[in-house]
C-alpha cells in the first residue's frame, strides 16, 4: 500500500553521531539491517551535487547493480508532484484551494453525512477531506503492469453513490471535512484528477510537459508505458522467509498516490527546484512565493503539514521539509532545508525497516551534507549525459489462448516465462497465475463468475504483451 513510513514525526529524531562522510560499508550494512537490496542516494547543497551513492543490486535474478540510472518506484514521494502540479494552476488562476472542489468535477462529490459541507482543494492537499483509503478496494485493483482503469473512470466510481467502488462508510470518515488529520491516498488522486480536468490533458502526460521535460527529469513516468527500457527499473523486493521476493512490476488505478518511477538524479532535480524557492538552471517552475508558502503549516488539525510536503525534525534538531513512501518493495526519502539549502534523497527497492529506514538514511547524509562546502567541480550530471541501457533486453512472448468463448478452462501457449491477469470489466483483478514456457491451463471456475473477463499477458519486465476480452460460458 501507498504509505508514510510509520511514526512520521519521529522519522528523523534517532539520534546519530555520523557527521563525517558514511563509508560504503556502513551504508550497505545498513541496507542489509534494513531488508533493502538496493538503494540510490544523493546530498545537494546550494544547488551542487555533493555527494552520490549506489549500492547493491536493481535486479537480484539477473545480477544487476543499482546506478545513478536506475529507476525506482517512489510511492508516496510521488504526491510532491501532485502539489506541484496543482500549485502550478493555482498560480494560473485555474484553481482555487478554498472552494468547492465540485467546482471542477464533472460528477458531485459529497461526504455522505455532511453533505452540506464543501471539501476544498485545501483540504485534498492537507490531508484533513474526510476522504478514506478504502483498502478493501484499493488493495483488490493492484495488477501487474498499469492498471486498464482510466482516472476518470475510478474517481467516478469511488466517489459517486452508483459507482461500483462507493462505499458511504468504507470511502469517507464520520467527522466533518476540515475538522481531522487522516493521511489519505485516494484524497491526493482526488486533486491529480482536478489538474486533469482543468487542463483537459491526461494527468500523466500533463507532468511530463509541464514538470519532467522542463527541469530534465529524464526517464521518469506515472505509468510503465511512458518508460522506454523498463529493464532500467529497479525490482521491488520484500523480504520474506529469509529470502528476497520480487513483488513483480505493478499498477494502480489511482497511480498520483504513488506509482511515479524516476532516478535519483531526475528526482535530486526536482528537489533542488524547491531548494531554490521554484527555479533549476534557469528554468522557473513556481513562484518563490509559491515555494515559500506551500512549505509552511496549513491546518490547525496538526502544525507540521504543508501543501502535501509535511515538516520533521532532524537528530540535529534542523527542521526539514519533504516527505517519505512506502510500498509493496518499495520505500523512498526526501527532504530538505530551505535556510541551510541543504537536502537528501534516499531510493530504495526494499520494504525497509521501522529500525532502519530511508528516512534515517536521509537523517544521516543530510547532516554530512552540513560540513561539506561545495567545490565548483560539483556540478550536476549534465542532462545530455546517457542513460544505462542494457545489453540484454528482453523478448517479447508469442502467446496463444483459448477457447475463446470459454467455459471455464482456458489454455495458455507462450514460448517465454511470463503472468497472466484476469480483470473484470471494472477492472478488478480476479486471478493471477505464473506461466511457464510451453502449454498452460487456467481454470476459471474456481475464481470468476461467468461474464466477460480481460485477459493480460505481462512480461518480466512489465510490460503488457497481449491483453484479450474473453467471455466466460457456463
Amino acid at each position: 500500500m501507498k504509505r508514510l513510513i510509520p511514526a512520521i514525526l519521529l522519522l528523523l529524531c534517532i539520534s546519530s553521531q555520523l557527521y563525517a562522510q558514511p563509508s560504503d560499508a556502513y551504508l550497505t550494512n545498513r541496507l542489509n539491517a534494513g531488508r533493502m537490496p538496493g538503494a540510490s542516494m544523493v546530498v545537494v547543497k546550494d544547488g551542487k551535487w555533493i555527494f552520490e551513492k549506489s549500492l547493491g543490486k536493481a535486479d537480484i535474478a539477473n545480477n544487476k547493480d543499482v546506478t545513478r540510472h536506475t529507476i525506482f518506484m517512489l510511492a508516496s514521494v510521488s504526491k510532491t508532484i501532485v502539489a506541484t502540479a496543482v500549485m502550478q494552476q493555482w498560480e494560473k488562476g485555474a484553481i482555487d484551494l478554498d472552494i468547492d472542489v465540485n467546482n471542477y468535477l464533472p460528477f458531485v462529490l459529497k461526504h455522505p453525512v455532511h453533505q452540506t459541507d464543501s471539501i476544498t482543494m485545501r483540504m485534498l492537499l492537507t490531508h484533513t477531506s474526510a476522504i478514506e483509503d478504502n483498502w478493501n478496494t484499493m488493495g483488490s485493483l493492484y495488477v501487474y503492469g498499469d492498471s486498464p482503469i482510466p482516472l476518470d473512470s475510478f474517481m467516478k466510481e469511488y466517489f459517486t453513490p452508483l459507482g461500483v467502488f462507493y462505499d458511504a462508510t468504507g470511502n469517507f470518515y464520520g467527522y466533518q471535512p476540515g475538522a481531522q488529520w487522516n493521511y489519505s491516498n485516494m484524497a491526493t488522486t482526488l486533486a491529480a484528477y482536478v489538474v486533469e480536468r482543468v487542463t483537459g490533458d491526461l494527468f500523466s502526460h500533463h507532468c511530463d510537459t509541464a514538470i519532467f521535460q522542463k527541469i530534465c527529469m529524464k526517464n521518469t513516468s506515472w505509468l510503465l508505458s511512458g518508460i522506454q527500457d523498463t529493464t532500467m527499473i529497479a525490482r521491488p523486493y520484500s523480504y520474506i522467509g529469509g529470502n528476497y521476493e520480487d513483488i513483480g512490476l505493478y499498477g494502480y488505478p489511482d497511480y498520483p498516490d504513488g506509482q511515479l518511477r524516476t532516478s535519483v538524479t531526475s528526482l535530486a532535480r526536482f528537489m533542488t527546484m524547491y531548494m531554490q524557492y521554484g527555479e533549476f538552471e534557469g528554468t522557473r517552475l513556481l513562484d518563490s512565493t509559491t515555494v515559500d508558502y506551500m512549505l509552511q503549516p496549513q491546518t490547525t488539525a496538526v502544525n507540521y503539514q504543508g501543501i502535501i510536503f509535511y515538516s520533521a525534525p532532524s537528530s540535529n534538531g534542523d527542521i526539514l521539509w519533504g516527505h517519505n513512501g512506502g510500498d509493496a518493495g518499495v520505500a523512498t526519502a526526501m527532504y530538505f532545508n530551505l535556510a541551510k539549502k541543504t537536502g537528501a534523497i534516499v531510493l530504495t527497492n526494499g520494504d525497509g525497516t521501522q529500525s532502519v529506514s530511508p528516512d534515517l538514511l536521509v537523517d544521516t547524509l543530510y547532516k554530512f551534507g552540513l560540513t561539506v562546502t561545495p567545490a565548483p567541480t560539483d556540478t550536476f550530471p549534465h542532462c545530455s549525459e546517457p542513460t544505462t541501457v542494457y545489453d540484454v533486453q528482453p523478448s517479447l512472448a508469442n502467446v496463444s489462448l483459448g477457447p475463446n468463448p470459454t467455459t471455464g478452462i482456458l489454455g495458455v501457449t507462450t514460448d517465454k516465462e511470463c503472468m497472466i491477469t484476469l480483470t473484470d470489466m471494472q477492472g478488478r483483478q480476479v486471478a493471477q497465475q505464473r506461466l511457464q514456457a510451453g502449454k498452460n491451463m487456467l481454470d476459471l471456475r474456481q475464481s470468476a463468475a461467468p461474464g466477460i473477463y480481460f485477459v493480460r499477458i505481462i512480461g518480466e519486465n512489465g510490460a503488457v504483451i497481449a491483453t484479450e476480452k474473453i467471455l466466460f460460458l457456463r
